[in-house]
């Protein structure tokens, strides 16, 4: 069976400073380059997923929340989760080329800050961490160009660039001129109530789920002493995404986990995430990654 821990090696040992585990996932969607004419625009819409977008060449008139937003070559506009924007294009009716990139993080201390810095636009003036964001960005629009060339070397070049891309928004979080304390308007209730939730979420998941019951958010709920409806309203409000949405990414990143021990069979790993048939849980798997367990598992070890 799997190890869940490396050993201690505590013995004789005289002082310990223990980080906690980390493990979340970041995911980029439909990151695109696009030129356009004079007369283009995009009409409104919205969407569960966090979005940068920046114009590399013209300009760009961007509506979001009520504001316009104009943007030069070079600025970045930022729009959190459920935010309807619409693009007007170009205000001088001129050719304009821009770079979108959709993205979703669910290490809910990130996304909590990035979901208080609600609509930002920024400029080549706003600080280290913005110029950070936009060089991200930029290596990204070099690897862009080989993202799909299938070499395993080009494929790496593009995870890095991703990874610049998260430090550069970790540090904006961070940054003293973004004021996160302001966040989603939560009050420290509620805040102390989404965060209670997402540690029973957490323990939740990171059990043996064979002889519990699955988890059950009504349950949850009541333990806490909340209608299972404000509950679910506050962890939306505090971390932009429903309690149950954020449920299946913990089961998800588990599942994934566990398939790479293949010391552990398919039927084992439905079994211990609380899955009483093994076809359901393949199906759910397949809905959620567009792969079986059994092709996830080779993709995973494949040379």
């Amino acid at each position: 069976m799997m190890k869940n821990h490396l050993p201690f090696g505590r013995e004789n040992s005289i002082q310990e400073l223990m980080t906690p585990d980390l493990q979340f996932a970041f995911q980029i969607v439909a990151a695109h380059k696009r030129a356009v004419n004079g007369q283009w625009s995009y009409p409104e819409h919205q969407h569960t997923m966090f979005e940068l977008n920046m114009v590399l060449e013209g300009q760009q008139t961007m509506h979001a929340e009520n504001s316009a937003y104009l943007q030069q070559e070079g600025d970045i506009l930022f729009l959190p989760p459920g935010v309807a924007h619409a693009s007007g294009g170009s205000p001088a009716m001129e050719p304009m080329t821009y770079f979108c990139l959709h993205f979703d993080i669910d290490d809910l201390t990130l996304r909590r800050s990035l979901m208080g810095m609600q609509t930002t636009l920024l400029s080549a003036s706003d600080g280290l961490a913005a110029t950070a964001i936009r060089a991200a960005l930029d290596n990204m629009l070099i690897s862009l160009a080989y993202a799909e060339t299938g070499m395993l070397r080009d494929k790496l070049t593009f995870l890095s660039d991703t990874f610049r891309l998260l430090s550069a928004l970790t540090n904006w979080a961070m940054d003293g001129e973004a004021d996160i304390l302001q966040e989603t308007n939560a009050s420290e209730n509620k805040v102390a109530l989404a965060a209670a939730m997402e540690r029973e979420l957490r323990a939740g998941a990171a059990l043996n789920r064979s002889n519990e019951e699955k988890i059950n958010i009504e349950k949850m709920a009541a333990k806490l002493g909340y209608s299972p409806a404000y509950c679910k309203r506050v962890f939306q409000r505090v971390y932009g995404m429903p309690p149950r949405q954020y449920l299946t990414g913990l089961i998800l990143r588990q599942a994934k986990l566990l398939l790479i021990d293949t010391e552990l069979t398919v039927e084992d790993i439905a079994y211990r995430l609380g899955y009483r048939d093994v076809s359901h849980f393949s199906k759910q798997f397949k809905r959620w990654m567009n792969l079986s367990p059994a092709a996830f598992r080779r993709l995973t070890h494949s040379r």
